[in-house]
């Protein structure tokens, strides 16, 4: 097939297109980005005029684009879209309805909310490793000397910009120290997120006051659903992550390894300054295909917080982490249990404490270790590779 994959500002782009061709089709990369992803009618005409002209059989997108849906819908071809991203508003257009879609998600509760509105088409699919790519790479001498750590965290902050939840200026002491109250009591909670049932029409006024939402054109989301996603889950990672990152570099300063070595400060890689992290290495940023591997690969443990709004799936950088062959330490998700054992192909935490001790453990343990990550990577590079996620994504055709 003749498959055209509209690609900007996202993952695995070299992934899915290798993955695609090793299936036997073509794929024709299609560069032009819209002004606007929900409606913009130049776009979805040339899109439509480039479609019939160039014999186009299905599109594919790495996460969800009305406007792409619409233009497929009215050039009577699939649409395959591929969602890593949570919260994805985009996925509340009234396009979703469109036949001509088939809308993959990672995540099985974005799935189950978005069946539950009668939506057709839409299937739970976890992410991908490119297995081939991965069990190739190995760092230098000089670049493990740079890289090599006993805590590693990649990710943002969210501290880079002034935080939605952080504009809510005009908020009313009561609600500011109701919305407060949820976020303590969330960050206490893995395994189900109540942020937006927690949020009552009057504190939802209270919150419409201080900072009004514009409606999206065509769009089902909800308040409580923008408020929840955009405002609060973003803000309890913004303070989860910098309050876990903070509590496991002063524990690493009174940590000893085996052989009476010290361990060494955590190590960050994350945009922006971190002067709030006085005993975190601040990396700086990695390029996502050439070197995040080597740093999981080196680094006896890798975080995942994962970010709050991500209901149950498994973040694509826990799929790195462990297909790379690093030792996974994250929060719990539901469907890490679909899909691996506990224990066994990777280790989650229920508390911070929980966090802690684990930490320490497996800093001093480093056999088990080892035969986690091992087990791991076999189980990611067998069963979760981009060959084997596309195909069963056409099979749905």
């Amino acid at each position: 097939m003749n498959i055209l994959y509209p690609q900007w500002k996202s993952f695995g782009v070299e992934d899915i297109t290798e993955a695609f061709e090793l299936l036997g089709h073509t794929v024709i990369q299609y560069p032009h980005e819209p002004s606007n992803y929900r409606i913009d009618p130049k776009y979805k005409s040339e899109l439509k005029k480039y479609i019939r002209a160039e014999g186009i059989d299905l599109v594919f997108t790495s996460n969800y684009f009305p406007v792409i849906s619409d233009a497929c819908n009215e050039a009577k071809i699939i649409y395959i879209s591929w969602c890593y991203d949570s919260p994805l508003v985009l996925t509340y257009s009234r396009t979703v309805f469109n036949p001509c879609n088939r809308i993959f998600i990672f995540d099985s509760q974005m799935v189950y909310d978005l069946d539950c509105l009668g939506v057709k088409n839409v299937f739970y699919m976890p992410m991908a490793v490119n297995a081939r790519r991965l069990a190739q790479m190995s760092a230098t001498p000089e670049q493990k000397k740079i890289i090599e750590a006993d805590v590693s965290f990649v990710g943002s902050l969210y501290t880079e910009k002034h935080t939605l939840y952080d504009r809510m200026e005009k908020l009313d002491a009561h609600t500011r120290g109701y919305l407060e109250g949820v976020m303590a009591s969330q960050m206490l909670v893995y395994g189900y997120n109540f942020i937006e049932e927690a949020l009552t029409p009057a504190i939802m006024e209270k919150m419409q006051e201080a900072m009004p939402l514009e409606t999206n054109i065509g769009g089902m989301e909800t308040p409580g659903y923008t408020y929840a996603n955009y405002f609060l889950c973003r803000k309890i990672t913004q303070t989860e992550r910098t309050e876990i990152l903070d509590g496991i570099s002063h524990m690493l300063k009174d940590t000893t390894l085996p052989g009476g070595i010290p361990a060494m400060p955590l190590k960050l890689y994350t945009p922006g300054e971190t002067p709030f992290l006085p005993d975190v290495k601040n990396m700086g940023t990695i390029h996502y295909m050439y070197e995040m591997p080597l740093v999981f690969q080196n680094s006896k443990i890798n975080l995942n917080i994962t970010l709050r709004s991500i209901k149950n799936g498994i973040p694509l950088r826990a799929m790195d982490i462990m297909g790379a062959g690093g030792f996974l330490l994250t929060n719990y998700q539901n469907d890490f249990d679909r899909h691996f054992i506990d224990g066994e192909d990777f280790v989650s935490y229920s508390s911070r404490e929980d966090l802690y001790n684990k930490t320490r453990y497996y800093l001093k343990h480093n056999d088990e270790r080892r035969d986690i990550a091992r087990n791991g990577c076999k189980a990611v590079r067998e069963n979760h590779t981009y060959e084997k996620r596309l195909a069963e994504m056409l099979e749905t055709i």
